[in-house]
């Protein structure tokens, strides 16, 4: 974890699922509050184990619909099959 003096941090223990798009929508929130990165984001959650998007939790530059923050956005529907016309999944398969 990126030690931050100038802002307290997200206790592993908060994070109660591996996957960035399980996340409910009160850890985003917090995430948001506490100003975490895109890169603090990476070393805490994973990307699905069957996205093929490289980096893909790296906000602006990663897979807009997996770092969709609203509530109800994408990331909630984030699934094998959603995901199934990504450009990544039919180069490298999903």
């Amino acid at each position: 974890m990126i030690k931050n003096p100038k802002k307290p941090q997200l206790k592993v223990a908060e994070v109660s699922k591996p996957y960035f798009h399980e996340a409910s929508q009160r850890v985003i929130d917090k995430l948001i509050k506490l100003d975490v990165s895109w890169q603090e984001v990476m070393q805490q959650y994973n990307q699905p184990d069957w996205c093929k998007y490289q980096e893909a939790l790296s906000g602006k530059l990663g897979c807009w619909s997996l770092t969709d923050i609203e509530k109800n956005g994408l990331r909630t529907k984030i699934s094998k099959e959603f995901c199934k016309n990504c450009p990544e999944c039919t180069l490298y398969g999903c």
